[in-house]
């Protein structure tokens, strides 16, 4: 009888536990959301898909490529790594628990093969399917540190810093931030879409906001009228139930009301919800390993965003930047889930603040807990001029902030005075030159523990008003 007891109150604490870390109030919320969401039916005139991994163009995108195909539009999908760093999937494929850099590239070459049989599922044609290669879990590292085409990022599947792969759209390229974004161009320039579908800055997979940088980066750097559609496929609690329910809408997350997102569905037929299942049901290599998550995106609609341009105030009064609530707020970010552990409250952001004031650019960022020596914390820029680019890469270390070179166009003279660290904010002063030039500002923010990537504020574009 004790015996029992004891397992009961065993399991009680894992559900308890588990119910703590999966923020289950959220998880509810996903499930419970009814709010209807402003439909929109036309695909667009010649489309555009870029995702990060073969599956991803078929998660989020297989109705538009349905759609597209039978009213006669031209389609391009391109895949930007072949995802063969997936650890459990190589191991499950291989048979070998760690599998070797072998077992990594034989997993790209797979994963290929199952991008091409799903996407003939939904009628595509192989010439229109562009896989370019890069390495899966290092596009985050060639957008902050990779960037110029002298310093490559060495795969941690495949241990090469070039793609392997014959079929891809540029053979033996090096990793870099700077090819990829001319891959992009050249492929936007031959095709020239009127709409782009690609992930959305918000997502937590690194490849995922990473690639989503990449393509925002491209399209404003080109300078292009295009219509963009971002679709969103990992964030916490969502999209529940983990299962198929092909009469369930997929809505927004509730948790990303402020996120600066305007969210629109595109409805399914059920010819297009059945195609789209077979489809899916092509990735053996991820339907192995993570089936429901997989077919929980198979529902009645498909769901995508897009991102206004945020106003950055210029001020003729500066604010406290002392005061409890943040001034000049521009963006807010969920917070609780398993950040709500104590050890990380201090790296859990929640606001991003920035205003001009007499020339000078000041960006405020806020977290849960108070500012921690133990965390680092970024904030990264990329300002577009009217006739170039540059960089701006600030990193809070110990109290200390630091400009960091990480490209030829960085910008590494801009710090105006110390940081201002009150409590949970820190602010810093910066001043950006000819900032009376500047077109855009494309911005995010991190925090970092022990090397590990913590939170983020996702990366938004903003203009000076």
């Amino acid at each position: 009888m004790e015996k029992k007891h004891m397992a009961l109150t065993f399991f009680l604490l894992i559900v308890i536990f588990t119910l703590y870390i999966m923020n289950f109030k959220t998880a509810v919320a996903n499930f419970m959301e009814k709010k209807p969401l402003p439909p929109f039916d036309d695909p667009g005139q010649r489309i555009l898909v870029i995702v990060p991994h073969p599956d991803d163009e078929t998660l989020g995108m297989a109705g538009i490529i349905q759609r597209a195909i039978a009213l006669n539009r031209p389609v391009k999908v391109v895949v930007v790594t072949d995802g063969e760093s997936y650890k459990k999937a190589a191991a499950t494929c291989s048979g070998h628990s760690n599998p070797t850099a072998k077992d990594f590239y034989e997993l790209g070459l797979i994963r290929q093969k199952e991008s091409i049989a799903a996407m003939s599922e939904l009628n595509l044609p192989r010439k229109d399917l562009i896989f370019l290669g890069f390495a899966d879990g290092s596009t985050r590292f060639l957008w902050s540190d990779f960037w110029d085409n002298d310093k490559p990022r060495v795969s941690g599947g495949t241990h090469v810093a070039y793609s392997p792969y014959s079929d891809v759209y540029k053979p033996g390229i090096p990793y870099t931030g700077q090819n990829l974004v001319n891959c992009l161009q050249e492929i936007i320039s031959t095709f020239k879409p009127t709409d782009i579908y690609y992930p959305q800055a918000d997502d937590i997979h690194p490849d995922h906001w990473a690639v989503s940088n990449f393509v925002r980066y491209t399209i404003t750097a080109m300078n292009i009228n295009v219509q963009e559609h971002m679709f969103l496929t990992h964030h916490p609690q969502w999209p529940v139930p983990w299962l198929l329910d092909k009469n369930k809408p997929l809505l927004s997350p509730v948790d990303m009301k402020d996120s600066n997102s305007n969210w629109q569905i595109f409805e399914l037929n059920n010819n297009e919800i059945n195609k789209k299942e077979l489809a899916v049901k092509k990735y053996k290599t991820q339907i192995d390993v993570m089936e429901p998550f997989l077919l929980s995106f198979v529902r009645k609609n498909e769901l995508f965003a897009t991102k206004p341009v945020i106003k950055i105030p210029v001020l003729d009064t500066k604010p406290d930047l002392m005061s409890k609530e943040l001034p000049c707020t521009l963006l807010k970010i969920q917070t609780g889930g398993i950040l709500s552990q104590e050890i990380y409250r201090s790296a859990d952001l929640t606001k991003l603040s920035a205003f001009i004031y007499n020339n000078h650019m000041y960006i405020g960022m806020q977290c849960v807990a108070p500012i921690s020596k133990k965390v680092v914390y970024h904030i990264e820029m990329r300002l577009f001029y009217k006739n170039d680019i540059k960089r701006i890469d600030l990193g809070l270390v110990e109290g200390k902030m630091y400009q960091y070179k990480k490209a030829e166009n960085s910008l590494t003279n801009v710090m105006a005075s110390k940081p201002l660290i009150y409590k949970n904010t820190v602010w810093v002063n910066l001043n950006i030159p000819n900032t009376h030039d500047i077109k855009y500002i494309f911005m995010g923010a991190d925090s970092i523990y022990k090397g590990r990537l913590i939170d983020k504020i996702p990366w938004n574009m903003y203009r000076i008003q």
